[in-house]
């Protein structure tokens, strides 16, 4: 149990022993260690600071689509509006169009009737005057056979004339 025990020789050799071994290792060890853990170090920093930065680039991707999204829906809702509007006034246009060539086709179809009345008055005229000239004859022919009365119907109608 001699060498349990510690003697100041053995406290000597072990005390200059651990700081070789300090002395070796700060200088072959530590430093590569060190370098070692800073290099770890600078690549998580350098790994979380791009990791916040796609954060950023997803961020903001993420509020330009839904900004191309508005935009778009705003674009549909105009373009829908502006083909309402131009639907309506082509329907208006296209009535209103309708409407005119109604219109001339009516008084087209007035014009013709009152042209083919006028024309059936003139015959229906020219038919009662012919009848009644016919009438007229007959009726004179019956009455006038006795000279006194064509004489009289003369004198009668030079009155009329005069008058």
């Amino acid at each position: 149990m001699e060498l349990v025990k510690p003697d100041i020789g053995l406290l000597f050799w072990m005390t200059t022993c651990f700081i070789l071994l300090l002395v070796l290792m700060k200088k072959f060890a530590w430093g590569p260690i060190l370098k070692a853990l800073n290099e770890r170090e600078q690549g998580i920093q350098t790994a979380l600071d791009q990791a916040e930065e796609a954060q950023k680039q997803i961020s903001e991707a993420t509020s330009r689509v839904a900004q191309i999204l508005e935009e778009g829906k705003k674009e549909k809702e105009k373009l829908i509006k502006e083909t309402q509007i131009e639907l309506s006034e082509y329907k208006k246009e296209q009535q209103s169009k309708i409407n005119i060539q109604m219109d001339a086709q009516l008084k087209s179809v007035k014009d013709e009737i009152a042209q083919q009345k006028r024309a059936a008055i003139g015959e229906l005229k020219n038919t009662v005057a012919e009848l009644s000239i016919d009438i007229a004859e007959k009726i004179l022919k019956k009455e006038l056979e006795n000279p006194n009365q064509h004489n009289s119907l003369i004198m009668d109608s030079v009155e009329d004339l005069q008058i």
